[in-house]
């Protein structure tokens, strides 16, 4: 059930993320797919200054533990610190961890999502555009439903554009996701390579 859901909400987005960024990234056990639709892509959401993005990520590592995301945030630059915009928002997540074959554990919760991105100013003539960002997401018990009792998430990552439209980064990762009676709540962790393509 999980995979259906899963494939058919990622084919969805690929299809509506096709004008924004579709990105990659993997490391030795992990998996992960994510893509963003950004409102610099539709003309008709150009009505202020603020941004608004759609995210969505599919998440797999060799435990066969699985992740999905769908969020929304605002984005927006900060007047006093050139170079740096703040996104604030909510997602959407379930996640299922499988327990050495026994029955999975579903959870599901709506965290609450800031991120913090600084855009390099070019020190030299022609330098790539690079950017560095920060992201935290947090539900607690009240934002967390069935036997979901906290969500944590947290990743930082570096990305550098290498070629027109075509950037590589690399970054960390940091998501618990809290059960009722169970003490281990790490569903993922460690640092991760990718390749993102923006349309």
């Amino acid at each position: 059930m999980f995979k259906k859901i899963a494939l058919t909400t990622l084919c969805m987005s690929t299809l509506l993320l096709a004008e924004s960024g579709i990105g990659l990234n993997i490391n030795e056990k992990d998996l992960e797919i994510e893509g963003i639709l950004d409102s610099r892509n539709l003309e008709v959401l150009q009505t202020s200054s603020t941004i608004y993005q759609a995210d969505v990520n599919f998440l797999y590592d060799d435990e066969n533990a699985k992740l999905i995301g769908a969020g929304l945030m605002a984005t927006n630059k900060v007047e006093a610190l050139e170079g740096v915009e703040v996104s604030l928002g909510a997602k959407f997540i379930w996640a299922e961890v499988g327990n050495n074959g026994s029955t999975d554990n579903s959870f599901t919760a709506v965290p609450l999502m800031a991120k913090v991105k600084y855009i390099v100013p070019p020190l030299i003539y022609k330098t790539p555009p690079m950017s560095i960002e920060g992201v935290y997401l947090y539900a607690p018990k009240v934002l967390a439903f069935g036997d979901s009792t906290e969500y944590n998430e947290f990743r930082v990552k570096g990305e550098v554009e290498v070629i027109e439209n075509v950037s590589l980064y690399a970054g960390y990762r940091n998501i618990k996701t809290r059960y009722i009676g169970l003490k281990n709540s790490l569903f993922n962790t460690g640092f991760y390579g990718g390749l993102k393509f923006i349309y």
